[in-house]
């Protein structure tokens, strides 16, 4: 009888109501998928906690200690998130040979900063460097959550890439068009999320009657009704019921805005983001300036009193990855 291999895993975050969790549990069920025969061994027991100083930045560390344990006994290692490109120790230290799951990393900050703009704009971009020089040192393919860094490998490593794996988790499109929620606010405070648009907004209705429900951190509003943290089957059912949201300011896919498309919710975005608007082609996507909330609520109001959205066909192309998870044994 043949033995079964066995792949001994680190994810920082498996939770059914983050981004980066979600995204790991997929990662993991391809591997599973493509690896039939093989088991799959979660070594980290941390399921409390996820948000404090601890889990944040050292946690992950400490996987990777464990990981070069399951190495030296001769087992192959998977490290499944967090993977941000600035984090370039990561990448040196993981024990030879370890299969990454996706690299997230994006190069839009809040320019209205100086923190962001010293961080992410100037010591961000060394540490992105180092850490792409690193990775395509160490391994033959590498895959990325979005393509936002695709400009920033150089064009003869580009064929060793995978990007967009996090369009995985796109369920299709819906036709729903009874709606009775206005507004669907996923909400984090983070200086990056440049959420100053959110504000203007919730600020500028406060004499109207527009329903706003807020997913995600608090916001202190009347207007406002807070749902605070919950799992992505709750967050697809209120989406189902939304007219209108926002998307990241620094990722086109989130899989909120993910999830926003599946459900035919018209979304803002930041205009940034156009370019990399090439996967799926939704007709509900209207792009305004992040960084100009007070122009951009002109244009907002503009199409909240549209009857209708210019017919278009939606489409999405999706992208096989077979070749990332193939002769892994």
């Amino acid at each position: 009888m043949k033995k079964k291999n066995t792949f001994y895993y680190w994810a920082t975050d498996t939770r059914d109501n983050s981004g980066e969790g979600v995204l790991a549990n997929k990662f993991i069920f391809d591997i599973k998928n493509y690896y039939k025969d093989s088991i799959l061994i979660n070594i980290n027991k941390n399921k409390k906690n996820y948000h404090t100083f601890f889990s944040k930045y050292f946690l992950n560390f400490f996987g990777v200690f464990k990981l070069w344990k399951y190495y030296f006994l001769g087992h192959k290692t998977i490290y499944v998130n967090y993977l941000p490109i600035w984090n370039f120790l990561i990448f040196i230290i993981l024990p030879p040979k370890t299969i990454l799951g996706p690299i997230t990393g994006s190069p839009f900050y809040n320019k209205k900063s100086l923190l962001d703009f010293f961080l992410r704009g100037f010591l961000f971009n060394i540490l992105k460097n180092i850490s792409l020089y690193v990775i395509f040192l160490r391994k033959k393919k590498i895959l990325f959550s979005t393509e936002l860094l695709k400009s920033s490998i150089k064009k003869n490593k580009i064929k060793r890439c995978y990007f967009n794996y996090a369009l995985q988790l796109f369920t299709g499109f819906s036709k729903n068009e009874k709606k009775n929620i206005d507004f669907l606010i996923y909400h984090r405070l983070h200086n990056n999320k440049n959420n100053s648009i959110i504000y203007q907004f919730i600020k500028s209705t406060l004499k109207k009657k527009y329903k706003i429900f807020v997913i995600g951190d608090k916001i202190n509003s009347k207007n406002v009704k807070n749902m605070g943290y919950v799992s992505r089957a709750a967050v697809k059912k209120l989406l189902t019921n939304t007219k209108y949201t926002f998307g990241s300011s620094e990722n086109l896919y989130t899989l909120f805005t993910l999830d926003a498309i599946s459900e035919n919710v018209l979304i803002f975005y930041d205009y940034n983001l156009k370019s990399f608007n090439t996967r799926i082609k939704y007709r509900k996507m209207i792009p305004i300036d992040f960084n100009s909330p007070e122009k951009s609520l002109d244009l907002i109001f503009l199409n909240l009193n549209k009857k209708k959205v210019l017919s278009k066909k939606n489409y999405f192309k999706k992208i096989n990855f077979d070749k990332y998870f193939s002769k892994w044994i």
